[in-house]
């Protein structure tokens, strides 16, 4: 499920897909036709898709895991200067601030297994927030344009 808003104001792009791996590509290619008939550079829409396939992923398989009946929901708005990402998900509790930055000076033999995802939206978003609402994980980021 899919919607888009056209009235004044931000523009907002919103989707909900069941927690499947097969779904994230359908999610990223409808974001990508909704940033490109609003004008966003593509340089800022490649990072949020890149953030956000790695994010999803992770939802999918470490939040949901086996429970194929779990859905995520994702919310773009434009902001002033870039877009604001919400990703919203009732899969098990996961702050993805809760897990060490790897020690990436290390050789990837020598290398803890995991987190370089999280660690790569974490250098890569302008912001990046998570908030545990009851049930749900909310994880929040921001991208600005390039200038």
């Amino acid at each position: 499920m899919s919607s888009e808003e056209t009235a004044p104001g931000p523009a907002r792009f919103h989707h909900i897909i069941p927690g499947l791996i097969s779904e994230i590509e359908s999610l990223t290619e409808a974001l990508r036709g909704w940033a490109e008939r609003r004008h966003i550079p593509a340089r800022t829409v490649n990072s949020i898709i890149l953030m956000l396939d790695e994010l999803l992923t992770n939802v999918v398989m470490h939040g949901y895991g086996d429970d194929d009946n779990g859905e995520i929901e994702v919310t773009v708005l434009t902001i002033v200067h870039g877009v604001e990402v919400t990703i919203r998900d009732s899969a098990r509790a996961f702050d993805p601030f809760s897990i060490a930055e790897p020690d990436t000076t290390l050789s990837v033999d020598e290398r803890d297994i995991g987190g370089l995802g999280v660690h790569f939206v974490r250098k890569m978003a302008d912001s990046f927030a998570y908030r545990r609402d009851g049930d749900v994980n909310e994880v929040r980021f921001s991208k600005s344009f390039p200038s």
